[in-house]
């Protein structure tokens, strides 16, 4: 039973990057994508959450770890993902560069949040 529990999840949670993939990639319109980039990280940390509960079950040690993870995951992700007004792509900092001030496809001069 854990085994199908684990297939089902692994296979919605590559169904969800593989569409949330191509949303950022080939989406240009950034308006849409900061309106709908809070409700789709909000969701998928909430679905994550429900998914270890619906796996392991209503353990607080488990709870206590993941909680806490998928918060700090989410809000980090919210914070530091960046839009160019420009192009239209969706820029993630990487551990070599925080702070992105310039558009790396069209070298646009980005917005400060």
């Amino acid at each position: 039973m854990e085994q199908t529990k684990f297939f089902i999840f692994f296979v919605i949670w590559v169904a969800l990057g593989i569409s949330s993939g191509f949303f950022y990639i080939f989406n240009k319109d950034v308006k849409l994508k900061r309106k709908l980039q809070p409700w789709l990280i909000v969701g998928t940390g909430v679905l994550f959450i429900a998914f270890v509960i619906w796996i392991a079950g209503i353990r607080v040690e488990v709870l206590l770890l993941v909680i806490p993870a998928v918060v700090l995951i989410s809000a980090l992700n919210l914070k530091l993902t960046q839009f160019c007004d420009s192009c239209g792509r969706t820029l993630y900092p990487n551990l070599l560069n925080w702070k992105i001030e310039f558009c790396p496809k069209c070298g646009a001069k980005l917005e400060k949040r």
